[in-house]
């Protein structure tokens, strides 16, 4: 049933953006796909703790700026970052406390996509906080740079499909470097770990959002490629995007002379990509359990260019999904355990707690639970939908989805 309607709706998209379009009329041949994007300039004095991000990004990128394309990093060197861009963590860890609204920006492809790569340092840096005071046994410190990094990295996920990928990627990295610890931690650690985190994650933009930003990448996409046809810079984008595109620029670059083929291409693509996004949104509302499999058939000269133009949000909401149920997983760890500590033993069900935070993303039903007194089993089923008794590979992933953490 819910197959049908969800197919019903992405057809009435379909059929919506076949007669209504998605672009204004140009008199030289070339529909405006995208108009050119108005940057946004943060305030130092704001509300909106997005301004304060941007500005601890900016500063970061500044004085890190010897670090910023690291991929790894010693001891003495994770020391010299912290310091560095001590006073733009600083930023970051005031203005976590405020309401946050991201200021997003479309781009055109690649252009550098601003606040990025200091954002990304900071984050480094709030990783090895929690890390170094893990290995310290410091579990406050820990704790309070752990909730300051998933509450950060959530925000972020406001913005495109990079930004909140990034966003994605340091909340992961927050729960990773705690979740080991988890049996550490005193009653009174475990309720402030768990309120911490279950506030980040109730913060958390709807991943939709993403979805809908990204779609304005899209447009932007689309509106970079018909200009590059138009200027004759097609060899420019077939070089960055590599020989994967190769075929598809071939075909289009004798376009630029044939209206008739030109026009219909570049509304196809279009079109196909409304239908992508239809789909995609749709799927945010439902358990990956009842997401129908994608409809759209890319059967067209671009069909090459498509993972490239619109190919991002499907994975996004897969990778939110993950994240979404691991940290559901650790607000439920923080507080079995605080529960098993004070009485003895640990709840039987999952009845005592929030109903929206013991429901499995994958399912749409409750995590999978099954406890003693002397020990306790908490599990998502994961992408295969089964229930495969709790077992997981290395990373905690599949069969059964887990929380990266010891077994009780």
């Amino acid at each position: 049933m819910v197959r049908g309607r969800l197919q019903t709706a992405v057809l009435g998209t379909i059929a919506t953006a076949i007669v209504c379009g998605c672009h204004s009329k140009n008199s030289d041949g070339y529909p405006t796909w995208a108009t050119q994007p108005r940057g946004y300039f943060p305030k130092e004095v704001s509300s909106n703790a997005f301004d304060a991000y941007a500005l601890a990004a900016e500063q970061a990128e500044i004085s890190g700026a010897a670090y910023l394309d690291r991929v790894s990093f010693f001891p003495g060197q994770r020391h010299q970052v912290t310091e560095t861009i001590q006073e733009s963590v600083s930023k970051i860890i005031s203005a976590a406390k405020k309401p946050f609204e991201f200021r997003f920006v479309a781009h055109k492809p690649f252009e550098p996509i601003k606040y990025q790569r200091g954002w990304r340092l900071i984050g480094r840096s709030l990783l090895w906080t929690v890390q170094d005071a893990c290995i310290a046994a410091d579990f406050d410190k820990a704790i309070s740079a752990a909730v300051v990094g998933t509450r950060f990295g959530f925000d972020l996920t406001g913005g495109g499909a990079t930004d909140a990928s990034l966003g994605l990627a340091i909340a992961d990295d927050m729960r990773k470097a705690i979740a080991p610890y988890m049996a550490k931690l005193s009653p009174v650690q475990l309720d402030r770990l768990a309120k911490g985190i279950k506030q980040a994650l109730d913060n958390k933009p709807p991943i939709t959002n993403a979805v809908k930003n990204e779609q304005e990448n899209v447009l932007q996409a689309i509106q970079f490629l018909q200009d590059s046809l138009r200027d004759g810079t097609l060899r420019t984008v077939k070089r960055q995007m590599g020989p994967d595109v190769s075929e598809a620029i071939q075909y289009l670059e004798p376009l630029a002379d044939n209206p008739k083929k030109r026009i219909p291409y570049f509304e196809s693509l279009a079109k196909a990509a409304d239908i992508e996004f239809a789909q995609v949104q749709q799927n945010c509302d439902l358990p990956v359990s009842g997401r129908p499999k994608p409809i759209t058939k890319y059967d067209a000269p671009w069909k090459k260019l498509a993972k490239h133009v619109f190919g991002a949000a499907r994975p996004l909401v897969e990778i939110n999904d993950a994240t979404v149920a691991r940290t559901r997983l650790l607000i439920l760890y923080a507080q079995i355990n605080r529960l098993g500590i004070r009485n003895k033993a640990f709840p039987t069900n999952l009845d005592g707690f929030t109903k929206a935070m013991t429901i499995d993303p994958y399912s749409g039903s409750p995590f999978l639970y099954h406890a003693d007194q002397a020990e306790f089993s908490l599990y998502s089923v994961g992408k295969n939908g089964r229930d495969d008794g709790g077992d997981t590979d290395s990373t905690y992933t599949e069969p059964d989805l887990r929380l990266e953490c010891p077994a009780q």
